[in-house]
Protein backbone atom coordinates (compact mmCIF):
# COMPACT_ATOMS: atom_id res chain seq x y z
CA UNK A 1 0.00 0.00 0.00
CA UNK A 2 1.02 3.26 -0.92
CA UNK A 3 0.50 6.58 1.03
CA UNK A 4 -1.14 9.28 -0.85
CA UNK A 5 -2.02 12.90 -0.13
CA UNK A 6 -4.35 14.09 2.62
CA UNK A 7 -1.40 13.83 5.63
CA UNK A 8 -1.86 15.19 8.52
CA UNK A 9 -1.52 19.17 8.96
CA UNK A 10 1.02 18.65 11.84
CA UNK A 11 3.28 16.86 9.16
CA UNK A 12 2.94 19.40 6.28
CA UNK A 13 3.53 22.60 8.46
CA UNK A 14 6.93 21.26 9.48
CA UNK A 15 8.98 21.33 7.14
CA UNK A 16 12.36 22.45 9.73
CA UNK A 17 12.16 18.48 10.17
CA UNK A 18 14.08 18.03 6.67
CA UNK A 19 16.85 19.63 8.28
CA UNK A 20 17.64 17.36 11.30
CA UNK A 21 18.94 14.03 12.05
CA UNK A 22 16.51 10.93 11.24
CA UNK A 23 14.09 10.34 13.46
CA UNK A 24 14.83 7.18 15.42
CA UNK A 25 12.09 4.44 15.58
CA UNK A 26 12.89 0.84 18.15
CA UNK A 27 9.84 -1.52 17.65
CA UNK A 28 9.37 -4.94 17.51
CA UNK A 29 8.55 -8.21 14.73
CA UNK A 30 4.94 -7.71 14.58
CA UNK A 31 5.12 -3.69 13.53
CA UNK A 32 8.06 -3.68 11.06
CA UNK A 33 6.31 -4.07 8.50
CA UNK A 34 3.83 -1.42 8.24
CA UNK A 35 6.25 1.00 10.20
CA UNK A 36 8.86 1.22 7.58
CA UNK A 37 6.10 1.71 5.29
CA UNK A 38 4.82 4.85 7.54
CA UNK A 39 8.25 5.68 7.57
CA UNK A 40 8.42 5.92 3.64
CA UNK A 41 5.42 8.25 3.98
CA UNK A 42 6.60 10.03 6.84
CA UNK A 43 9.84 10.86 4.57
CA UNK A 44 7.93 11.91 1.66
CA UNK A 45 5.49 14.35 3.83
CA UNK A 46 8.73 16.14 5.65
CA UNK A 47 11.66 15.55 3.63
CA UNK A 48 13.25 13.94 7.55
CA UNK A 49 14.97 10.40 6.75
CA UNK A 50 13.23 7.89 9.44
CA UNK A 51 15.77 5.35 11.48
CA UNK A 52 14.28 2.16 12.31
CA UNK A 53 15.38 -0.68 14.71
CA UNK A 54 13.52 -3.71 15.66
CA UNK A 55 14.14 -6.50 18.46
CA UNK A 56 11.47 -8.59 20.25
CA UNK A 57 9.29 -7.43 23.05
CA UNK A 58 11.77 -8.21 25.72
CA UNK A 59 15.01 -6.72 23.94
CA UNK A 60 13.02 -3.61 23.13
CA UNK A 61 11.74 -3.02 26.73
CA UNK A 62 15.77 -3.95 28.18
CA UNK A 63 17.12 -1.53 25.67
CA UNK A 64 14.94 1.86 26.19
CA UNK A 65 15.48 0.50 30.03
CA UNK A 66 19.27 0.57 29.38
CA UNK A 67 19.35 3.84 28.24
CA UNK A 68 18.89 3.92 24.61
CA UNK A 69 16.47 6.79 23.50
CA UNK A 70 15.13 6.44 20.15
CA UNK A 71 12.57 9.22 19.35
CA UNK A 72 9.40 6.74 19.44
CA UNK A 73 8.89 3.18 20.91
CA UNK A 74 6.71 0.43 19.73
CA UNK A 75 6.04 -2.63 21.53
CA UNK A 76 3.22 -4.95 22.60
CA UNK A 77 0.98 -3.36 25.57
CA UNK A 78 1.67 -4.77 28.73
CA UNK A 79 5.77 -3.85 28.10
CA UNK A 80 4.83 -0.69 26.87
CA UNK A 81 2.73 0.08 29.74
CA UNK A 82 5.12 -0.81 32.22
CA UNK A 83 7.86 1.40 30.67
CA UNK A 84 5.18 4.15 31.46
CA UNK A 85 4.76 2.97 34.79
CA UNK A 86 8.23 3.27 35.55
CA UNK A 87 8.77 6.62 33.94
CA UNK A 88 10.94 5.43 30.64
CA UNK A 89 7.96 6.62 28.67
CA UNK A 90 5.51 9.72 28.63
CA UNK A 91 2.37 8.25 29.39
CA UNK A 92 0.50 11.42 27.66
CA UNK A 93 2.33 9.93 23.98
CA UNK A 94 0.92 6.46 24.10
CA UNK A 95 -0.99 5.40 20.79
CA UNK A 96 -2.58 2.12 20.09
CA UNK A 97 -1.52 1.34 16.75
CA UNK A 98 -3.93 -2.23 16.62
CA UNK A 99 -4.15 -5.38 17.80
CA UNK A 100 -2.43 -8.65 15.91
CA UNK A 101 -3.85 -12.10 16.16
CA UNK A 102 -1.52 -15.22 16.29
CA UNK A 103 -1.48 -17.80 13.00
CA UNK A 104 0.15 -20.89 11.89
CA UNK A 105 2.54 -20.82 8.74
CA UNK A 106 3.92 -23.49 6.52
CA UNK A 107 6.60 -23.57 3.43
CA UNK A 108 4.59 -22.16 0.47
CA UNK A 109 3.49 -25.36 -1.75
CA UNK A 110 3.18 -27.45 1.37
CA UNK A 111 -0.15 -29.24 1.88
CA UNK A 112 -2.41 -27.18 4.28
CA UNK A 113 -3.74 -28.40 7.50
CA UNK A 114 -6.79 -28.20 8.82
CA UNK A 115 -6.51 -26.22 12.22
CA UNK A 116 -9.74 -24.51 12.72
CA UNK A 117 -10.80 -26.55 15.30
CA UNK A 118 -8.42 -27.29 18.74
CA UNK A 119 -8.53 -30.84 17.96
CA UNK A 120 -7.61 -30.40 14.18
CA UNK A 121 -4.86 -27.77 15.84
CA UNK A 122 -3.58 -30.61 18.23
CA UNK A 123 -2.91 -33.32 16.06
CA UNK A 124 -1.11 -31.23 13.57
CA UNK A 125 1.23 -30.05 15.70
CA UNK A 126 1.80 -33.70 17.58
CA UNK A 127 3.10 -35.61 14.13
CA UNK A 128 5.23 -32.30 12.91
CA UNK A 129 8.84 -33.07 13.04
CA UNK A 130 9.50 -29.66 14.18
CA UNK A 131 7.98 -26.15 15.39
CA UNK A 132 9.10 -22.75 15.34
CA UNK A 133 8.49 -20.33 18.16
CA UNK A 134 9.82 -16.93 19.27
CA UNK A 135 11.99 -16.75 22.37
CA UNK A 136 10.25 -16.55 25.65
CA UNK A 137 13.74 -16.76 27.65
CA UNK A 138 14.20 -13.92 25.45
CA UNK A 139 11.49 -12.16 25.96
CA UNK A 140 9.75 -12.60 22.90
CA UNK A 141 5.56 -11.69 22.93
CA UNK A 142 4.37 -14.99 21.93
CA UNK A 143 7.08 -17.13 22.99
CA UNK A 144 4.83 -18.33 26.64
CA UNK A 145 2.03 -18.41 25.74
CA UNK A 146 2.97 -20.89 22.49
CA UNK A 147 4.74 -23.18 25.20
CA UNK A 148 1.81 -22.80 27.46
CA UNK A 149 -0.39 -23.75 23.92
CA UNK A 150 1.48 -26.77 23.16
CA UNK A 151 1.14 -27.79 26.76
CA UNK A 152 -2.06 -27.31 26.47
CA UNK A 153 -2.53 -29.46 23.62
CA UNK A 154 -0.36 -32.22 24.75
CA UNK A 155 2.09 -31.93 22.12
CA UNK A 156 4.98 -34.64 23.37
CA UNK A 157 8.37 -33.29 23.95
CA UNK A 158 11.01 -34.10 21.51
CA UNK A 159 12.65 -37.04 23.93
CA UNK A 160 9.19 -38.84 23.91
CA UNK A 161 8.23 -38.91 20.69
CA UNK A 162 7.03 -35.06 20.01
CA UNK A 163 8.51 -32.15 17.46
CA UNK A 164 11.64 -30.63 18.01
CA UNK A 165 10.92 -26.79 18.91
CA UNK A 166 12.78 -24.61 17.47
CA UNK A 167 13.02 -21.17 19.41
CA UNK A 168 14.35 -17.88 17.47
CA UNK A 169 14.82 -14.36 18.87
CA UNK A 170 12.08 -13.36 16.46
CA UNK A 171 9.46 -14.47 14.83
CA UNK A 172 9.85 -13.16 11.57
CA UNK A 173 13.12 -14.93 11.73
CA UNK A 174 11.14 -18.33 12.40
CA UNK A 175 9.09 -17.73 9.36
CA UNK A 176 12.07 -17.02 7.05
CA UNK A 177 13.22 -20.67 8.61
CA UNK A 178 9.83 -22.30 7.34
CA UNK A 179 10.45 -20.57 4.43
CA UNK A 180 13.43 -22.72 3.40
CA UNK A 181 12.47 -25.43 4.72
CA UNK A 182 14.56 -25.50 8.15
CA UNK A 183 11.43 -26.17 9.88
CA UNK A 184 7.85 -27.35 9.40
CA UNK A 185 5.70 -24.39 10.63
CA UNK A 186 6.00 -21.87 13.23
CA UNK A 187 3.16 -19.96 15.33
CA UNK A 188 3.85 -16.28 16.01
CA UNK A 189 1.81 -12.96 15.12
CA UNK A 190 -0.16 -12.88 11.91
CA UNK A 191 1.93 -9.95 10.25
CA UNK A 192 5.14 -11.38 10.58
CA UNK A 193 4.09 -14.26 8.67
CA UNK A 194 2.70 -12.45 5.83
CA UNK A 195 5.84 -10.57 5.21
CA UNK A 196 7.70 -13.66 4.35
CA UNK A 197 6.45 -14.46 -0.08
CA UNK A 198 7.59 -17.88 0.34
CA UNK A 199 5.32 -18.80 3.77
CA UNK A 200 1.83 -19.33 4.02
CA UNK A 201 -0.25 -18.42 6.54
CA UNK A 202 -2.68 -21.42 7.25
CA UNK A 203 -4.95 -19.53 10.07
CA UNK A 204 -5.35 -18.27 12.86
CA UNK A 205 -5.79 -19.87 16.31
CA UNK A 206 -8.76 -20.98 17.25
CA UNK A 207 -10.77 -17.94 18.96
CA UNK A 208 -10.11 -19.98 22.61
CA UNK A 209 -6.69 -20.87 21.93
CA UNK A 210 -5.99 -16.92 20.38
CA UNK A 211 -3.39 -14.47 22.03
CA UNK A 212 -4.75 -11.27 21.24
CA UNK A 213 -2.07 -8.59 21.61
CA UNK A 214 -2.52 -4.78 21.37
CA UNK A 215 0.52 -2.63 19.97
CA UNK A 216 0.88 0.62 20.92
CA UNK A 217 3.45 3.46 20.58
CA UNK A 218 4.91 6.23 22.62
CA UNK A 219 7.80 8.66 23.30
CA UNK A 220 10.58 7.66 25.19
CA UNK A 221 11.14 10.05 27.93
CA UNK A 222 14.78 10.85 27.25
CA UNK A 223 13.61 10.68 23.23
CA UNK A 224 15.75 13.73 21.71
CA UNK A 225 13.10 15.22 19.46
CA UNK A 226 9.65 14.82 21.15
CA UNK A 227 8.05 17.33 18.49
CA UNK A 228 9.41 15.07 15.59
CA UNK A 229 8.13 12.18 17.19
CA UNK A 230 5.09 13.51 18.06
CA UNK A 231 4.47 14.18 14.17
CA UNK A 232 5.23 10.45 13.15
CA UNK A 233 2.87 9.31 15.96
CA UNK A 234 -0.03 11.57 14.21
CA UNK A 235 0.60 9.94 10.68
CA UNK A 236 0.81 6.27 12.20
CA UNK A 237 -2.16 6.76 14.23
CA UNK A 238 -3.99 8.86 11.62
CA UNK A 239 -6.18 7.51 9.02
CA UNK A 240 -2.95 6.44 6.96
CA UNK A 241 -1.37 4.82 8.94
CA UNK A 242 -4.18 2.71 10.29
CA UNK A 243 -5.03 1.93 6.82
CA UNK A 244 -1.36 0.53 6.27
CA UNK A 245 -1.87 -1.46 9.69
CA UNK A 246 -5.01 -3.02 8.59
CA UNK A 247 -3.56 -4.11 5.58
CA UNK A 248 -1.00 -5.63 7.48
CA UNK A 249 -3.29 -7.80 9.37
CA UNK A 250 -4.25 -6.13 12.15
CA UNK A 251 -7.32 -5.07 13.95
CA UNK A 252 -7.44 -1.20 14.44
CA UNK A 253 -9.63 1.25 15.84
Amino acid sequence: MILRRSLPLLLLATPALAQVAPLSVLGTGATEGPIDEIAHAFTRATGRAVRTATGNGGQVAARIRAGEAPDVVLNAAPALDALIRDSFAVAGSRRELGRMRLAVAVKRGSALPEITTEAGLAAYLRGVASIGVSDAAAGATSGRHVLDLLARLAVPAQGAGGPRIAPFARGITAVQAVARGEIVTVITQASEITAVPDAVLVAPLPDHLQLITPYVAAIPTRAPDAAGAAAFLALAGGPEGQAVFRAAGFAVG
